[in-house]
């Protein structure tokens, strides 16, 4: 029986015997970049600085570690964060860029044995080792290694070359220190993305906020003057939050507003914009709508009740009233579309006090 040739795990102090080559130093605690290594760790950090899109970013490394290694292909595989079990391979250069997106398990095949042990990895013949989750007949031999943050593993970088054994140490070594690289990059762009979503954000019903409202209108109004399309912006108040408040206090009316944001998602289009514009007040951005169009927004909005209990235990309903202003019928530029809308929401408001009920 033909035995697959052994996996070289290279454990600190138990790495395979490679030269350490004139780029890298190796030391008792682990790679040390000099030289060469230092102008082309320059050059990665200049990547960084450059790109602040973590897609954008990743493609950038991936591409300047392979020029700068001559490895004939570099793969970033990183974990899902809506999936925690699958590893999406986000970057690729080289001969493996057609398996950019690819989704691998994360407990299978090579990125698996290093994401459970956290180690890096020699593979000298890859078309002899059965771990292989998915063959490519172009590549012989790889290296892996881990990118943890917090002892927690986020995702493997990997190279890889044509020749089986075209390895050696220092090429782990230089892919090593790159990966502690990488991972402080991917930590920063990520953090920025957060940053990004938390200023666009309204951090109460994770609806866009005031501010993300106003920036992507004006683009919408600008299109839709291009294009000469309308654009519909719906103002909506809570009828009679204020007593919810009152009753019950601002944590019910907390879960009210959550449960309303949720409610005005259901009711929209995937490429509409809802935004919490302030208090118990929300605003729709419906692009290519006429008034007439937005009419069946409205009537799901109308038939919306909104569940609160009552001190004795009775379960009331909150209703909404709205204002409508489109473009261009009823003005050119944002700022009129909403006084418009405003000044339409108020007398619906007047009206719903005055106990007549909306049509």
């Amino acid at each position: 029986m033909q035995k697959h040739p052994k996996t070289r795990r290279a454990r600190s102090g138990g790495a395979p015997a490679a030269p350490a080559g004139p780029n890298v130093v190796v030391g008792g605690g682990g790679a040390v970049p000099t030289d060469k290594s230092l102008a082309f760790l320059s050059r990665l950090a200049t990547e960084f600085t450059a790109v602040l899109s973590l897609p954008d970013l990743l493609e950038h490394i991936m591409r300047v570690l392979r020029e700068e290694t001559g490895f004939d292909s570099c793969t970033l595989a990183l974990i899902d964060e809506r999936s925690p079990e699958v590893l999406i391979i986000k970057a690729a250069s080289g001969l493996r860029e057609g398996f950019r997106g690819l989704a691998v398990p994360k407990d299978q095949g090579l990125h698996g044995v290093v994401m459970r042990t956290g180690e890096p990895l020699f593979i000298p013949d890859m078309q002899a080792d059965p771990r292989v989750y998915r063959r490519d007949n172009r590549i012989r031999s790889g290296i892996y290694v881990p990118l943890s943050v917090r002892r927690r593993q986020i995702g493997v970088l990997s190279a890889h070359r044509e020749r089986a054994g075209a390895f050696a140490r220092a090429d782990l070594d230089v892919l090593t220190v790159v990966g502690r690289y990488l991972t402080g990059a991917v930590e920063v762009a990520r953090l920025h993305d957060q940053l990004k979503d938390l200023a666009a954000t309204d951090s109460l019903t994770g609806l866009a906020n005031r501010r993300c409202f106003f920036e992507r209108f004006t683009v919408e109004i600008a299109r839709s003057r291009r294009k000469d399309r309308p654009v519909t912006v719906v103002l909506l108040d809570l009828n009679g939050f204020k007593a919810v408040n009152d009753a019950h206090g601002h944590a019910k009316g907390d879960e009210v507003l959550i449960w309303v944001g949720e409610a005005i998602t259901k009711a929209i289009r995937s490429y509409d914009l809802a935004a919490r514009f302030g208090g118990d007040e929300f605003i729709l951005m419906l692009p290519e709508t006429t008034k007439e169009q937005a009419a069946t927004v409205l009537n799901r909005l109308h038939h919306l009740r909104v569940p609160v209990p009552d001190p004795r235990g009775v379960v009331a309903d909150l209703s909404f009233s709205w204002g409508v202003a489109v473009f261009p019928v009823d003005g050119d530029d944002p700022e009129r579309l909403l006084q418009v809308a405003d000044h339409r929401l108020y007398s619906m408001k007047e009206r719903f006090y005055d106990g007549e009920t909306p049509a």
